[in-house]
């Protein structure tokens, strides 16, 4: 099967920006990003035409078995990163994390051998909040993954972001996710942290109206305006500064909008970034 290439990584001030989104597999995106009578098992070879990147988020809901990301890997150009969210037992249940971590790293042992698995993706729910125990849990999953591929963090509350954080993050080799939420109480603002080596963005959509009610699929309703994506610009130079490289990931995955913002960001690079 002939696989066409995905495109090249974008760069800021000289470090590569990679851009993708957090899952592909949506059937509404069918007629906004996928073209009318895309099939599912044709989805992600038309995605890795646009993005050299994708963060998979299935997996927080249930680990397939390894041949799930044979197939993955077979519809992908060499070169293409994968990044792999953890299972909610790691972070919503936190009862049995080793297990479920360890049946993860095996499944996507595929990706492994090919040189596309990335790293994983850790994101911890509102409720977790910065308190001993909660810090200690931290630490044994950074001692489990030591030597592993990078574990990055993702915090809902503000309590985690404090400077002591960030060394402890950096000094246990966790990554640090920053986010763009919505103005709500004690949801973390923009950030430009990095702590190991590469930069990672999560965008979730700004939809205040929504974001604590029970239809999760709204939450992330939100298309981002070219002036909202262009104010990140300072901060992907100030993670720059201190990155091997970014990827950034877009979540507002109603109706394929994540798609859309991703391409006009990378569209932003191109037009905005000084140093082209």
């Amino acid at each position: 099967m002939s696989i066409s290439p995905s495109p090249t990584a974008k760069t800021v001030c000289g470090v590569p920006v990679e851009v993708g989104t957090s899952g592909y597999y949506f059937r509404d995106w069918v007629g906004h990003f996928y073209p009318e009578g895309t099939k599912a098992e044709q989805m992600l070879e038309y995605y890795a035409r646009h993005f050299s990147v994708l963060e998979i988020n299935s997996t927080y809901y249930g680990i397939p078995k390894a041949q799930v990301f044979e197939n993955m890997a077979q519809r992908v150009p060499e070169g293409f990163g994968f990044y792999v969210k953890v299972h909610q037992e790691v972070t919503h249940k936190r009862e049995e994390p080793i297990p479920s971590l360890k049946l993860l790293h095996e499944a996507v042992s595929p990706l492994r051998e090919r040189g596309m698995l990335r790293g994983f993706l850790a994101q911890f729910p509102y409720s977790f909040k910065k308190n001993p125990p909660a810090t200690e849990y931290l630490v044994r999953l950074a001692d489990w993954h030591l030597n592993r591929e990078r574990l990055y963090i993702e915090f809902r509350h503000t309590s985690w972001y404090k400077p002591v954080v960030y060394q402890s993050l950096a000094n246990h080799q966790l990554g640090f996710v920053n986010v763009d939420l919505p103005e709500l109480p004690k949801l973390p603002p923009p950030t430009s942290e990095v702590t190991c080596g590469d930069g990672y963005i999560r965008f979730h959509g700004r939809n205040a109206e929504a974001w604590w009610g029970s239809d999760g699929g709204k939450r992330y309703d939100y298309d981002y305006s070219a002036a909202e994506l262009n104010n990140w610009l300072p901060k992907l130079e100030e993670m720059a500064k201190k990155s091997g490289r970014i990827v950034i990931f877009m979540n507002n995955c109603f109706l394929g909008q994540a798609a859309k913002n991703a391409k006009m960001l990378m569209d932003m690079f191109d037009n905005n970034n000084p140093t082209q």
